[in-house]
């Protein structure tokens, strides 16, 4: 990470007329990415992995883990794919979720 030799701003990579450059992101200060130790790198659009969500509620199915518990809708114990999710303040664990893979139904589960 680099600062802003103008008034210490963090520096953000950007491209200008073709060029990578590193700009301010407080004074838009525009300095060289030439004789810094700088590695650009670009989102594969290709990869298989961009489109996947796995921590939120509708991601794909086959990504999530799973586990055998008991659902309280079929009284039964079943395959069920859980996630986890902040739904409370950031100092308070993660809420996880089981969805049942027979009837649908999901289950909150908080620590």
């Amino acid at each position: 990470m680099d600062f802003c030799d103008e008034c210490g701003g963090m520096l953000v990579s950007e491209k200008k007329d073709g060029q990578t450059v590193m700009e301010c992101r407080d004074c838009g200060n525009v300095q060289d990415v030439d004789g810094g130790d700088y590695k650009v790198t670009e989102e594969k659009e290709d990869d298989p992995m961009n489109h996947l969500n796995v921590n939120e509620e509708g991601g794909e199915e086959a990504a999530r883990p799973t586990t055998e518990r008991e659902c309280n809708v079929c009284d039964k114990e079943t395959e069920q794919e859980w996630w986890m999710k902040q739904t409370r303040a950031s100092d308070e664990p993660a809420t996880r979720f089981y969805k049942c893979r027979e009837c649908g139904n999901v289950q909150k589960e908080y620590d």
